[in-house]
């Protein structure tokens, strides 16, 4: 892939790693919901994915 389009594939991930943990607060704050592990695990997911896409870009 081209440097460019992995770059927005990680900028992706990482906004959605953003709004995952974002989502995970609001639940924790609100309503002590028990869906604030999988928010966190997506979170963990999402950032790993952006890593993998920074050392390909890095690579590249």
């Amino acid at each position: 892939m081209r440097n460019s389009s992995l770059l927005v594939m990680e900028l992706i991930w990482i906004a959605t790693g953003v709004l995952c943990v974002a989502a995970g607060t609001r639940f924790a704050l609100m309503n002590g919901s028990r869906k604030i592990p999988v928010f966190a695990f997506m979170a963990l997911i999402c950032f790993v994915f952006a890593w993998i896409r920074h050392r390909q870009r890095k690579k590249s």
